[in-house]
């Protein structure tokens, strides 16, 4: 903090006060913005009464970081920034009405194109999306993420490091929230969505699957948090105990939301976090006398079986049992494949603009699908932002694999990977790795906690450098 002097009417020396600095209230604001992205971020759906709440929130707000906080260090954000602000133009562009004469050319508009003169009336100019309000929306939804990476933007590198701690703190309430909605039953008061998966602990989600991927960025930021350098042997000591609890709940409220694809994600994220911590955790094994490190390693190898064992047993490891039951054939997203594929080659290069894959699937689904179920996303985000975005979507899309390798790249050969910045860089590396590797079977970015988590783990990736450069 600031210190600000003063002095005793009996001549003492001054001595530092401390006070509230302009700077905190900027940090405790970002904290604002990860809570209400908690309560309000867990849905996708366009016509959630959550999303323009949260909208209206966020940039509120980011004024106060914007009034409370330092100069705005675009420099060492810049990479990110540019990424989100050219998504804001491809979906901008999109929404631009054009000639008829050019929009009726885009690939797959031959549907459309006969509605006016059926009416009697001349084609009129349409934007490149199919569905503008649709795109719209989509625009529109980057509003919270957006506001985390600029005010982000006004807060110290280490600032900016110190929101991985109330992040963390809000996946293990999101644990907690799950199970006690899972004791709670389908009825339950604490489930605030609509459309939601009622036999599950969804946490903070509408969507099983959603809370499965926040669970699992809490293991590697749990694994920071414990071997940070920063902190004094017996702090450690105790941070080691808190963690292991604390993964071990994290490991359970996967296995209780029936999600799949968390089974995959948490398993990339303990692998993950046990190559990032290698090197320290064999240090501070080493460290150890001999007994005391086989009854560690022991204990947990007998603690993680006997674990294994009852959730096997147990009914309420939905997850388990929903894998060794699932009938490919029978899975809608599977048999939809084939239609979803023959959209993108219709509709490339052009697309259909963000927001229309759900009326154009409605006109393409062939009669064989047509059930009780319906689909309203792709379940596979690429393959669906190269239906939507087309060759824009996918040059977007390139950029940032390009971005994410060349860090990536960086902060594994980094020789001082044991400093912080570096071990907290990685942690974000593995977090956009798992958000990618769930997105092939999901959509967990059209959600804002989930948007944010990304924008977080982006904004980690940069702190190394950006430390570097103020030294």
């Amino acid at each position: 903090m600031t210190p600000a002097y003063s002095k005793r009417s009996s001549g003492h020396s001054p001595r530092p006060v401390r006070r509230f600095a302009d700077r905190d209230i900027a940090s405790y604001l970002m904290i604002a913005m990860l809570v209400i992205a908690a309560f309000l971020g867990g849905a996708s759906r366009e016509d959630s009464l959550a999303q323009p709440a949260i909208r209206l929130v966020m940039p509120i707000l980011l004024a106060g970081v914007v009034l409370f906080g330092s100069h705005f260090r675009w420099r060492e954000l810049r990479e990110p920034l540019l990424l989100l602000g050219v998504l804001a133009l491809v979906i901008t562009a999109m929404l631009i009405p054009l000639p008829p004469e050019i929009w009726a050319n885009l690939p797959g508009r031959d549907l459309i194109v006969p509605a006016a003169p059926l009416t009697g009336m001349p084609q009129p100019w349409r934007p490149w999306a199919i569905s503008p309000p649709l795109a719209q929306n989509a625009l529109f939804a980057l509003i919270p993420p957006a506001c985390v990476l600029i005010g982000a933007g006004f807060l110290s590198p280490s600032r900016r490091a110190a929101l991985a701690f109330p992040f963390l703190v809000l996946i293990l309430a999101s644990a907690v929230l799950g199970v006690i909605q899972l004791a709670g039953g389908a009825g339950g008061a604490l489930r605030w969505y609509a459309i939601t998966n009622p036999q599950a602990g969804v946490g903070f989600f509408a969507n099983r699957n959603h809370q499965a991927l926040l669970l699992s960025m809490g293991l590697p930021l749990l694994g920071f948090w414990a071997l940070r350098s920063g902190a004094s042997r017996d702090n450690r000591s105790m941070r080691l105990w808190i963690a292991g609890f604390g993964a071990l709940l994290l490991v359970v409220a996967i296995l209780t939301t029936g999600s799949r694809a968390g089974l995959v994600v948490g398993a990339m994220a303990l692998l993950g976090t046990a190559t990032i911590h290698a090197r320290t955790a064999v240090r501070l094994l080493g460290r150890l006398r001999p007994v005391v490190r086989w009854a560690i390693i022991l204990g947990f190898i007998g603690t993680a079986t006997i674990l294994a064992i009852l959730l096997f047993l147990s009914p309420q490891a939905q997850s388990i049992s929903r894998l060794f039951g699932l009938d490919p054939a029978a899975d809608l997203r599977i048999t939809a494949l084939p239609t979803m594929l023959e959209m993108a080659r219709v509709y490339f290069p052009a697309g259909t603009g963000f927001g229309g894959f759900e009326p154009v699937f409605r006109a393409a689904e062939p009669f064989d699908l047509l059930s009780r179920n319906y689909v309203n996303e792709a379940h596979n985000d690429f393959l669906q932002l190269a239906i939507e975005g087309g060759i824009a979507g996918l040059l977007v899309l390139a950029l940032a694999l390009v971005w994410l390798t060349k860090t990536a790249w960086w902060l594994v050969r980094a020789r001082d990977g044991i400093d912080d910045a570096t071990q907290l860089g990685r942690t974000g590396v593995l977090i956009v790795l798992m958000i990618g590797a769930a997105s092939i079977v999901d959509y967990p970015v059209r959600t804002p906690l989930i948007m944010i988590s990304l924008v977080l783990a982006c904004i980690w990736m940069t702190l190394a450098r950006a430390q570097k450069r103020t030294v």
